[in-house]
């Protein structure tokens, strides 16, 4: 079950993320559970600082997938559920996917099992943890932590970010460990014969390594502030800010009222984009990374679509339902933006034109009730569109 917020008006107020609206949320069916027994707790840096314990149970079978490793997130989860190592505990698969643990039970407890001391140092660099006031998890200071930066360096190539096709995980840790990556920079200036001299690498493997560096070099720049792993700074913000910059270099000036001045964008993630771009070391890397090569101008994909007015469907709000066999959904909703139409997710009453394709299902049922919404099939779509 989905409940949204029926006014479209504090829908735009709401606004999305880059994921999802935050005007609705899912109801699901309860999930499938087991019983196992906790082993031990291990303590695993993200690329931000934050300190995340995972619990290592004894393999079990849960909905088709056997469970050994469940994130226990922060220190108050671990409070929250009296979690003792050698609990028994009751687990699920949250939505079917993730796992996760529903309770620890005491009434199966044999002898006096000790609450879990929750570390007061980095795992990796022994800096003592901090804990800002308005969030639960606890984080490294030091932004020179060895587990810290090689989880930033997988996330700057990850498909989410710079998106270097075939550079993952195992390359990263490999780079590093042979310091031939200390910074984002050094990915763009790797020496790719001493890669294909590498045992399970040669030539071809370089070489192609090479080809998906160079073709990330000329991201558009929303990437690039997204790889940076700026705490609270996601997918959507960059994108909203890289449509208000020419270049990079832009937001060292600007102050926290150019941030908020752009819907969506509040006073933390502002005070966080701003902080980053304050640190002289931070700015030193970004122009490393342009004498390597990368991209720090605004590119035509960074800047904000312009509204179609003289389009055949300008004016028009339009939604795609069932499976269309001529093009993806996704190329359709673009042909219909080129078009001056607007693309929307639901029926109602708002919805002018409704595209159908095979299996089209419970939406078709409801535009032939609301009776105002033009229904075209996918044959009919693209005629319209080259008229």
């Amino acid at each position: 079950m989905v409940v949204k917020v029926d006014s479209f008006d504090l829908q735009d107020m709401c606004g999305y993320t880059s994921h999802h609206p935050r005007w609705a949320i899912a109801y699901k069916f309860q999930a499938k559970q087991a019983t196992t027994k906790l082993l031990d707790i291990e303590y695993n840096v993200g690329k931000i600082g934050s300190i995340t314990p995972v619990a290592k149970v004894e393999p079990v079978s849960l909905a088709g997938v056997t469970i050994s490793s469940i994130s226990l997130h922060n220190e108050d989860f671990i409070k929250s559920k009296d979690i003792r190592i050698g609990d028994q505990v009751l687990i699920e698969r949250a939505g079917d996917v993730i796992p996760y643990i529903v309770k620890s039970l005491p009434e199966l407890r044999t002898g006096n099992l000790k609450p879990v001391i929750y570390p007061t140092h980095c795992p990796s660099c022994n800096t003592p943890l901090v804990r800002e006031e308005d969030e639960a998890a606890w984080r490294c200071p030091n932004p020179d932590c060895e587990a810290q930066l090689i989880q930033k360096l997988i996330f700057h190539v990850s498909k989410d970010a710079m998106d270097i096709d075939g550079f993952g995980e195992k390359y990263i840790v490999r780079f590093f460990e042979l310091g031939w990556l200390k910074n984002f920079a050094d990915i763009y200036n790797l020496d790719y014969d001493k890669i294909a001299a590498l045992e399970g690498f040669g030539k071809k493997s370089a070489d192609k390594l090479k080809d998906s560096i160079e073709k990330a070099k000329s991201n558009p720049i929303y990437r690039l502030l997204h790889s940076l792993s700026i705490h609270h700074l996601g997918q959507r913000a960059s994108k909203l800010i890289a449509e208000r910059i020419a270049h990079v270099f832009d937001l060292e000036n600007w102050t926290l009222t150019d941030y908020t001045s752009i819907k969506d964008i509040g006073p933390v993630v502002a005070e966080k984009v701003q902080d980053w771009f304050s640190v002289k070391k931070n700015i030193a890397l970004l122009h490393q990374m342009e004498s390597n090569g990368v991209n720090l101008k605004q590119t035509d994909l960074d800047k904000p679509k312009q509204l179609i007015t003289d389009g055949v469907l300008s004016g028009k709000t339009i939604l795609f339902t069932g499976t269309l066999s001529r093009m993806g959904r996704k190329e359709a909703q673009d042909l219909a933006e080129s078009l001056g139409a607007k693309n929307i997710s639901a029926v109602s009453g708002n919805l002018d034109i409704l595209v159908v394709g095979e299996d089209a299902g419970s939406k078709l049922d409801k535009a032939k009730k609301i009776g105002t919404v033009q229904i075209l099939t996918e044959d009919e779509f693209i005629a319209l569109a080259n008229q």
